[in-house]
């Protein structure tokens, strides 16, 4: 038996799949006896998930002897470029900052933490965002982003799933929208995910 709680924004959510996108998958796959949270929030950067991560995580810990899993997916929102502030929303020193305070306070309660990387764009599609065009999604910024990721991950002697490397060329044809995966796309994602927590 084990708790899993992961953490994340619209992608972990399961946006733009009808069946519930990689998290759900990843329900399906655990037996009846594993409890999996799915606590992606559309929109959130490592700011926002900071400060909400212990509240979310005290009530869904497991209290009586299962392993407790924290994954924590985020990066893609904290990399969009804010036009008009003429950086990053979260720039990448501060990013990083949050996923140690993350790791910290993880700490505290398990040892199995596992870093889930910003996912790959389509760039022409997003940048800028159709639906906020004071912010653009560009691919180098999120290269950057993961390799911040993967550095504190080797840093802290955590697993590090690096979605932005190793998905396959044909997951960016699953973004519709050039950024959020359709059920193809999530299908992908729930293989290298499993695979690590193999």
């Amino acid at each position: 038996m084990a708790h899993y709680l992961i953490f994340g924004d619209s992608i972990t959510q399961g946006f733009n799949d009808l069946t519930g996108g990689w998290v759900q998958r990843l329900r399906e796959l655990l037996t009846l006896d594993d409890y999996v949270f799915n606590l992606g929030i559309s929109g959130d950067t490592s700011e926002g998930l900071l400060a909400r991560f212990e509240t979310e995580l005290k009530p869904r810990l497991s209290t009586e002897g299962e392993l407790n899993y924290i994954l924590i997916a985020i990066g893609s929102n904290d990399s969009a470029f804010n036009h008009q502030l003429n950086q990053c929303w979260v720039p990448v020193e501060k990013y990083k900052s949050n996923l140690l305070q993350l790791i910290k306070l993880g700490k505290n309660y398990t040892d199995k933490i596992i870093l889930i990387s910003p996912e790959p764009i389509e760039q022409s599609k997003v940048d800028p965002i159709p639906w906020e065009t004071n912010l653009s999604y560009r691919s180098e910024l999120v290269r950057q982003y993961n390799q911040a990721m993967e550095a504190v991950a080797e840093a802290e002697k955590l697993k590090f799933v690096d979605l932005f490397n190793q998905l396959p060329p044909e997951y960016i044809k699953t973004l519709a929208d050039g950024v959020h995966p359709d059920a193809a796309g999530h299908r992908l994602i729930f293989n290298l995910v499993k695979d690590v927590l193999k």
